[in-house]
């Protein structure tokens, strides 16, 4: 570690050499220039939006990755997201821990600008020792053949420009009003994804259409996992029978472009899943966001109206109990008055009057309704609800105690779509 420093950008010469560090270790694809456009036109993005080692040697930067910031939404309420992105290190460097120093100064910054979520998109099997976990469904992979699809040309399918941005914002609020945690994007994305981002490996393409009188937008991805064409989203609330005229355009685009199927990276959800597989399509394995909360008691204190309402709407209306959360080496205690959450903390050794042992590592999937706690339980025999007594008998079975804790933390309809 002596040979290196490890610190965060701060001029045209550091994002230079980043950009050469990722030509070179990313080649042949030029993540590079990705990296060079973000830094200049995505919003909210600058230089020290870079977290770097650097060679005292050679004062080369060797090695780093990237801080993109996203707004996340959870039922109306605003999270503030860290994307953790972009890393690389050149060959000669690697191994020697300079990617842990870097995250501990990104950690050190997570905790003081108060971030909800640390996220990560890529790489699987690695950032789970860094406290991240699948959480946020992504990356679907619905895939449509194109034979039997018919071509109808009654519908003009036109780029979108800054005009029709109002739409998209309404369009977002519209899909937000479905999905329980959704991206928040303002007018400066969307120009980037219609300009800048048209440079980068993610670049994509926006069209509208309209249709009885409305108008409706899609999107489409120019690169992707996969050899379809990729639909990654679509206006969510559309004519049923306007999803045909979009399967035309869609396989008009794909033969165009030598596309052998489309794809569909969309929620399973999505009215246009149904369609799609009426028509013969074929759902495949998918992928997730990892997730880190950056502080469990701050993030449970944040969604604290989102629990009280679910209290508020079920059986349990009007609850004055003690629950703990156990994670076996510490626990969380919610303490409930009259149905109000009045205090949440990790301290002190309470005795509650209802409790969900968990392990740490799963709390995530859990707060975040990936996964039920049955669903859980089921892989991880370490999950459990019982009461104060820990009664695990046939009159006071398990699955009694845990309807409190299928109010509390459901399922939910989750999906982000993308910002760049």
């Amino acid at each position: 570690m002596d040979n290196y420093i490890f610190t965060k950008a701060n001029n045209k010469e550091e994002l230079s050499q980043l950009v050469k560090l990722y030509n070179t270790v990313f080649a042949p694809e030029e993540v590079g220039k990705l990296a060079d456009t973000l830094t200049h036109h995505f919003p909210n993005m600058g230089f020290n939006n870079w977290y770097i080692a650097k060679d005292k040697n050679t004062d080369e930067v060797v090695s780093g990755f990237a801080f993109i910031p996203w707004q996340w939404q959870f039922n109306g309420l605003k999270l503030k997201v860290a994307e953790l992105g972009i890393l690389g290190t050149y060959e000669l460097h690697r191994g020697k821990g300079l990617f842990k120093q870097c995250n501990a100064l990104f950690e050190n910054d997570l905790k003081e600008n108060d971030f909800d979520l640390a996220v990560i998109q890529g790489i699987p099997g690695i950032y789970h020792r860094l406290g991240y976990h699948y959480a946020i469904p992504m990356e679907n992979h619905t895939e449509l053949p194109l034979q039997g699809l018919t071509i109808d040309d009654s519908i003009e399918f036109r780029k979108i420009n800054k005009d029709n941005y109002a739409l998209l914002n309404d369009e977002e609020d519209l899909f937000n009003e479905r999905y329980h945690i959704g991206v928040n994007r303002t007018c400066d994305h969307w120009d980037y994804i219609q300009t800048k981002g048209l440079k980068t490996e993610y670049a994509s393409e926006l069209y509208i259409f309209d249709y009885k009188e409305k108008s409706y937008y899609l999107r489409l991805l120019k690169q992707g996992f996969g050899q379809g064409l990729i639909l990654s989203e679509i206006s969510f609330k559309m004519p049923a029978d306007a999803h045909q005229k979009v399967f035309s355009f869609l396989k008009k685009r794909a033969t165009i472009l030598n596309k052998p199927y489309i794809r569909l990276n969309l929620p399973d959800s999505h009215p246009l899943i149904k369609s799609a597989l009426a028509c013969g399509a074929t759902i495949r394995p998918s992928y997730a966001w990892q997730v880190k909360i950056v502080d469990k008691v701050k993030f449970l204190n944040k969604i604290k109206p989102i629990l009280e309402q679910r209290i508020a709407d079920s059986q349990y209306n009007g609850l004055s109990s003690t629950i703990s959360i156990n994670m076996y080496n510490y626990q969380i205690i919610l303490k409930w008055t009259n149905g109000q959450l009045v205090d949440i903390t990790n301290e002190g050794d309470v005795q509650a009057d209802f409790t969900l042992s968990i392990r740490e590592e799963l709390l995530t999937q859990l707060l975040l309704g990936y996964r039920t706690w049955q669903e859980l339980q089921y892989i991880h025999h370490d999950v459990f609800p019982a009461d104060q007594y820990l009664r695990m008998d046939v009159n006071h079975p398990s699955e009694m105690v845990g309807l409190l804790f299928d109010v509390l933390f459901p399922k939910l309809n989750n999906w982000i779509n993308g910002q760049y």
